[in-house]
């Protein structure tokens, strides 16, 4: 379920309640330290690189196996991969900022210091504004989806069917961030087969979120793309922080109380309720069958929401603990607009810190983004964490080779790769090494359309993004555009 409390807290008649909202008249109060901080050193230098606002679009159509797996639930029209569902939503905030850019550009025209940050200070406010309402009120294909259909491709590699309510705004009745029309007996046979999947569904949503951050930065560091997205960051960002520490809440039990009165029937329940009780519930306790949970209140079903008073001290110390460390990705010089940090003429950098939680734990990562001379990377370092041990892993992509056809550079090849230890679970004392290897390749069909295809394969273990634990390979095809763009923008790392 994509919210916070809330709503739900405040108005026992909705049945599920959505992300809560910032009133809209903070928002301006968010944006205003770009005046302090959008100095001509965080921005390009040039009035005429500022009025260059390149767009680039991907959207991956084939994505085997999973559409493969989708199949099988009869949802191949119904149900998008971890990677599509990232790329719809990546491209409309693309736009967004794109477009306002465009706008902006006239309006205040950039062609001296001050105007260039009073134009990035406005294009901030104008993209924010669409953002918020596009999240909020747009709810399909916003955040607020593409955050349920993360959690919805646990669901569907293990064949289960399930509805992404945030289609009610198409289809009647209330749109809201919930995963409805889930089995019991599904959900008992995924505890049983599968725990760490279960469990890893629970977190997914919030993955999707800061993967969605993760891409626009790398589009403004390696694309020079100057998306004007810092009201994004700070909204999702904050809703991640708001949602794994709701649970400490007054009310939030009775938040469950007025979920489980509207859920009268197995098909109309949330499948996970509030994420993040679940989560630990889950996490701790692999072995126990998912129907001990009990009988749901209207004696109907399992019971699925977890409330704090089902959680053991250690489950509760442990959630609190984690709810602290996602203050963690707020630092990064990217959340308050500054996009890159140059050393000298040749080489810039900048850095982000994660903290996803995943199927055994979480993963606190830290994202090195490097420009040296022509060659662009980025590297990341990984601490896999669970409950007795700390694990490294290092993950690295590099800008593509070029290969000239027919006098053109038209083919373009971009590898990445990964190496971890990890272990299986939350209780698992062992270390057990993987990877992941992905080629990504590009044709050129003109000056601005490509075919795009990548190919991946992995070992056992969590990867943000890919929803399969077991080890996979796995294969995408899909188109690529470039508008506005130069020869830089369509080789830049992504």
């Amino acid at each position: 379920m994509f919210g916070l409390l809330g709503q739900a807290m405040a108005d026992k008649k909705t049945k599920k309640a959505q992300l809560k909202r910032i009133p809209l008249y903070r928002l301006p109060a968010l944006l205003l330290m770009s005046i302090c901080i959008l100095t001509p050193s965080a921005q390009s230098k040039t009035s005429d690189s500022l009025r260059h606002y390149p767009l680039y679009i991907d959207l991956p159509l084939l994505d085997m196996p999973f559409q493969r797996d989708a199949a099988r639930t009869r949802e191949l029209f119904d149900s998008y991969s971890m990677q599509q569902a990232l790329a719809v939503t990546q491209n409309l905030h693309r736009v967004n900022y794109h477009f306002n850019n465009k706008l902006l550009q006239g309006v205040i025209r950039p062609d001296t210091k001050r105007k260039r940050i009073y134009n990035r200070i406005a294009a901030n406010l104008t993209s924010g504004l669409v953002d918020y309402v596009f999240t909020y009120y747009g709810v399909v294909l916003s955040a607020q989806w593409m955050h349920e259909e993360f959690h919805r491709a646990g669901l569907t590699i293990r064949g289960i069917s399930s509805y992404d309510e945030t289609y009610n705004r198409f289809n009647g009745g209330f749109a809201n961030g919930s995963v409805s029309r889930v089995k019991d007996e599904d959900l008992i046979r995924m505890k049983k087969v599968a725990p760490q999947e279960l469990v890893r569904s629970f977190a997914a949503g919030i993955e999707s979120e800061f993967l969605l951050l993760r891409g626009l930065q790398k589009d403004n560091f390696f694309s020079d793309a100057k998306h004007a997205n810092i009201a994004l960051n700070i909204l999702l960002t904050k809703h991640a922080i708001d949602y794994v520490n709701q649970f400490k809440q007054k009310g939030y039990d009775a938040s469950i109380d007025s979920m489980n009165a509207h859920g009268l029937t197995v098909a109309d329940r949330d499948f996970v309720g509030w994420d993040f009780t679940p989560w630990v519930y889950d996490l701790h306790r692999p072995d126990e069958p998912y129907e001990a949970r009990g009988t749901h209140p209207s004696g109907v079903g399992i019971d699925r929401a977890i409330k704090t008073t089902s959680l053991t001290d250690e489950e509760y110390r442990y959630l609190k603990r984690i709810g602290n460390l996602q203050y963690l990705n707020f630092l990064s010089p990217f959340m308050v607009g500054i996009n890159r940090i140059r050393l000298n003429e040749q080489t810039a950098f900048n850095v982000a810190v994660r903290h996803y939680l995943n199927s055994f734990g979480y993963d606190l990562t830290a994202d090195v983004f490097i420009h040296h001379r022509d060659h662009q990377y980025l590297v990341s370092l990984h601490g896999y964490r669970n409950k007795h041990r700390l694990l490294p892993g290092i993950e690295m992509e590099r800008s593509p080779y070029r290969f000239r056809l027919a006098g053109k550079d038209r083919l373009l090849l971009q590898p990445s790769a990964m190496l971890w230890l990890q272990p299986e679970n939350f209780y698992d004392r062992k270390a057990a090494p993987g990877g992941l290897l992905r080629l990504q390749g590009s044709y050129a069909l003109g000056s601005i359309w490509r075919i795009l295809a990548v190919a991946e394969g992995k070992t056992k273990g969590w990867v943000a993004g890919n929803p399969y634990l077991d080890a996979k390979a796995s294969f995408r095809l899909g188109i690529s555009a470039s508008f506005d763009a130069g020869d830089k923008y369509i080789t830049a790392l992504r």
